[in-house]
């Protein structure tokens, strides 16, 4: 069985800058693998583990996003691939889904997709959607639990972990899925896992491998501001507890919270 990871690198966190162009500016600021990545990679290795084949981690960056390539493969992935050109750069989601559904057609044997259920850098959660479509499979999305992976059967089923309810889902495979944090608890890769990996170089496909061609954005973003800070707190002081409550009740009652 062939599983494949989309792992994306994001900044640790997002005291980021704005450039004139509107792109974001993360210089200076620690480039880390996508949280929600980190669990769908554990979820690959838990059913590699089971049925065996190969888990390839799959990003579309630049080589510096090698790192955290490398990290997956410490992590116990046994394959990677590094989409990098220069058209590939500031795609929207619906665009980078068209470029990695082309290297996982070039792939061939690709049976299931794994991919966190949004990037904590924009948050659009569209990727694994738009990769599904791309590809022409079905896709499960909010995957808080996968029930049973079935190769022969060409089956996967999943609860998908919703606000009000959980679904149990069945599709066929080749499928899609896009998995929550609450799914598993990834696992840290042992200093001599990753010591084994630091000279290893993925192999890199470009828009020619590929054959893409005219890749545009279907969306652009026209705007980027900050939100506003958050106003400060009030501290209510009292000679005791019981005059405490009560100013802290008044003040509710006054702002209409209660």
């Amino acid at each position: 069985m062939h599983i494949l990871v989309c792992l994306k690198q994001v900044p640790r966190d997002n005291s980021v800058k704005i450039n004139p162009d509107l792109s974001v500016n993360a210089d200076g600021i620690e480039k880390i693998m996508n949280l929600f990545d980190e669990y769908a990679i554990e979820e690959g290795l838990v059913w590699n583990e089971q049925h065996g084949g190969k888990l390839t981690i799959l990003s579309l960056g630049t080589d510096t996003w090698v790192e955290q390539i490398r990290r997956a493969l410490a992590m116990g992935a046994t394959d990677s691939l590094l989409l990098s050109d220069p058209a590939f750069a500031n795609l929207d989601a619906l665009a980078a889904a068209k470029v990695v559904a082309a290297a996982v057609k070039k792939l061939g044997d690709v049976d299931m997709i794994l991919t966190g259920r949004n990037s904590t850098d924009d948050e659009s959660g569209a990727f694994a959607p738009a990769l599904a479509r791309a590809l022409g499979w079905p896709q499960v999305t909010y995957v808080g639990k996968v029930l049973e992976v079935d190769p022969a059967g060409k089956r996967v089923s999943a609860e998908r972990h919703l606000e009000t309810m959980v679904e149990t889902v069945s599709a066929a495979l080749p499928a899609v899925l896009s998995v929550i944090k609450d799914i598993n608890s990834p696992r840290y890769p042992s200093l001599l896992k990753i010591k084994r990996v630091t000279k290893i170089e993925p192999p890199v496909w470009n828009a020619a491998d590929l054959g893409v061609t005219g890749l545009t954005s279907a969306s652009t973003v026209t705007k980027r501001v900050p939100p506003p800070p958050r106003p400060k707190g009030a501290l209510i002081d009292g000679p005791d507890t019981a005059t405490k409550v009560k100013k802290l009740v008044d003040t509710l009652l006054e702002s209409q919270i209660i």
